[in-house]
């Protein structure tokens, strides 16, 4: 699999299914939590969402125009680099919504405790992706210095 491929997916994955848990918070959690609990709990995921959604569209506005590329972009990656990178973005952002999901319909969790695992969750994924997010949407292009003269 190109490396392309696995930026988009697992970009596009991080993003989508961050931003669909936010939305999940209001949906399900708004009415059921107080202000401060939920607050609280949108202010865990909003700065780590934020991290990714910038990340990927950084990536993203790089090569935006048709006449650039990336040579990165066009390597294969391993299967299993690949398989790992998605199934991990998966697992931890199915366990974000299931998280809330739970919380939800009532279950024995107090809102501390939603809380406490939202922030385990993301803390983990931070930990994972600080691992591989260089490798995958790597470093701005060093800015070009003018010429004296």
């Amino acid at each position: 699999m190109k490396l392309e491929y696995v930026k988009n997916l697992v970009g596009g994955l991080l993003v989508g299914l961050h931003l669909l848990a936010i939305f999940l918070c209001f949906f399900w959690l708004k009415s059921r939590m107080s202000l401060p609990d939920f607050r609280l709990t949108i202010l865990i995921l909003c700065p780590i969402t934020a991290v990714y959604a910038l990340s990927y569209v950084r990536e993203v506005a790089k090569f935006m125009f048709a006449d650039t590329s990336d040579t990165d972009d066009s390597r294969i990656v391993k299967p299993r680099f690949a398989v790992i990178a998605c199934l991990f973005t998966v697992a931890f952002s199915v366990g974000v919504i299931y998280s809330i999901y739970d919380y939800s319909t009532g279950s024995s969790m107090k809102p501390d405790d939603l809380k406490e695992q939202l922030a385990l969750i993301e803390t983990a994924l931070g930990a994972f992706l600080g691992l591989i997010i260089e490798t995958i949407f790597g470093k701005l292009p060093p800015k070009s210095r003018p010429a004296n003269g």
